[in-house]
């Protein structure tokens, strides 16, 4: 009785282990407007890689090699970072992008002076005093301005105090009937008042360009 054996072998590759040094973390846009998304993308180099990113507002958590902001806010702002581990490599590399969020532009429908005021129920009024600082009591920055006798002052345009002591960007911001913020306000609110003929005014809502 003749027996055949047949024996076939076959092994496992384990698959290589690139233990790179780089992230080469990128974004899609590093100064998108408000309302606008990014995505950000770290280097991957193997299966192995973990990776860990945090940022603006205790942004914090484990995902894939790439995250994506959408309708980006103000408070989006600042740096991103992220940090690459490989247990196989016994590394961790960190590396980091700043965001530079932007607000919408536009062309004021009309064209005045620096440190002056115009409306259509008030005299027109260049203020001779102009003061940018951050108002304790409500928390916020605020712009302050006053003028002659007789004409509007004591012009107050406070900046939305969940923003704390953040220097205000150029752009576009919506006036509000209230002079106090909630917490989900957005970042583009202001409240603006003034007094005139002894009298105060505060602004309805409706575009401001500053």
């Amino acid at each position: 009785m003749a027996v055949c054996l047949v024996f076939i072998f076959t092994s496992c590759e384990k698959p290589t282990n690139d233990c790179s040094t780089d992230i080469n973390l990128i974004s899609t846009n590093t100064t998108p407007t408000v309302g606008e998304s990014f995505t950000l993308t770290a280097l991957k180099r193997s299966d192995n890689d973990l990776f860990h990113w945090s940022g603006p507002g205790n942004y914090s958590g484990s995902y894939g090699n790439s995250i994506t902001v959408d309708n980006a806010g103000y408070l989006d702002r600042g740096w991103y970072y992220c940090s690459k581990s490989n247990v196989e490599c016994g590394q961790t590399i960190f590396d980091s992008i700043f965001i530079d969020m932007k607000l919408k532009q536009g062309t004021a429908p009309c064209t005045v002076a620096n440190n002056t005021l115009t409306g259509s129920a008030i005299p027109n009024t260049s203020f001779s005093y102009v003061i940018k600082q951050f108002d304790p009591t409500f928390n916020g920055k605020s712009l302050y301005a006053t003028s002659s006798t007789g004409y509007p002052t004591d012009l107050r345009v406070l900046f939305n105090s969940n923003n704390g002591n953040i220097e205000p960007l150029d752009g576009i911001y919506t006036t509000t009937n209230t002079i106090t913020f909630g917490q989900t306000d957005p970042y583009i609110w202001v409240s603006l008042s003034f007094i005139y003929g002894g009298s105060f005014f505060h602004c309805h809502p409706g575009k401001i360009f500053l």
